[in-house]
């Protein structure tokens, strides 16, 4: 037998061959594997675009405990604009609104944001809403709901909240129990919906023109068909349907 049969720690170095071969291989390996990483990375789904910024603001309009706490306000260039509220954990805050619905206030909170979508975190620390006699509120009206059509879609129920960019990716089985939370807590519920054509649209979810209840969390995050109602309430879409039409894909 000789000496080169086994390679023992101890023993003599190996050729000088050898060593340039794995030498070689390894940096090779490591070549291949960040090109592969690199790859895959690019055929990856997006992760969240939405954003949630910290800083707390005010804004003024007119606010609507139902179907779900929202606000009629004014965008950057003074179009009306319908943005979700809710508190800054997995809540809504239909209940805080009462006698200020309908009428000119001012809230306070920190915007969340994802395209035209948007919701308002109210500041937990401070009194965050107040009648604001004189605001203008032209145009600011919560607008007639007009139906559309029945309609039969597939995709996924979601917390708008989290989907908004209170956390990334925000939908899929990782982020069940969070969902299911923020829906139980009062978030509004949304449907994403995803063609062949990879058109995206995210409706707002209603009954009967009301909020969903606890009825509605087994189905969260799952990937869905849904029968319902297409409606349009302002720059909103809605889809209105009973727990009873959905049926798992």
């Amino acid at each position: 037998m000789s000496k080169n049969d086994f390679f023992i720690g101890w023993s003599d170095d190996p050729p000088v061959l050898d060593r340039r071969f794995f030498l070689g291989a390894g940096l090779a390996l490591t070549a291949g594997t960040a090109g592969l990483a690199a790859t895959l990375s690019a055929f990856r789904n997006a992760p969240n675009t939405g954003t949630w910024k910290s800083e707390i603001r005010e804004w003024r309009g007119i606010a609507t405990p139902a179907p779900y706490s929202m606000m009629r306000t004014r965008d950057l260039d003074g179009t009306p604009r319908t943005v979700m509220l809710g508190c800054q954990g997995k809540c809504g805050v239909s209940a805080r609104i009462g006698s200020h619905a309908g009428r000119p206030i001012i809230i306070r909170g920190s915007l969340i944001q994802r395209g035209k979508h948007a919701m308002i975190a109210v500041a937990d620390d401070i009194d965050w809403i107040e009648d604001a006699p004189g605001t203008d509120t032209d145009g600011l009206d919560f607008p007639t709901i007009e139906p559309l059509e029945e309609i039969t879609l597939r995709g996924t129920i979601l917390d708008s909240k989290c989907w908004f960019g209170a956390m990334s990716p925000a939908r899929g089985k990782t982020h069940k129990a969070c969902a299911s939370l923020c829906i139980r807590g009062g978030i509004p519920p949304a449907f994403f919906v995803k063609d062949r054509q990879d058109q995206k649209a995210l409706l707002l979810m209603t009954s009967n023109g009301g909020a969903h209840g606890d009825d509605l969390l087994p189905f969260v995050a799952d990937p869905v068909e849904i029968t319902g109602e297409l409606q349009r309430w302002g720059d909103q879409l809605l889809i209105d349907n009973k727990v009873s039409t959905l049926r798992r894909i």
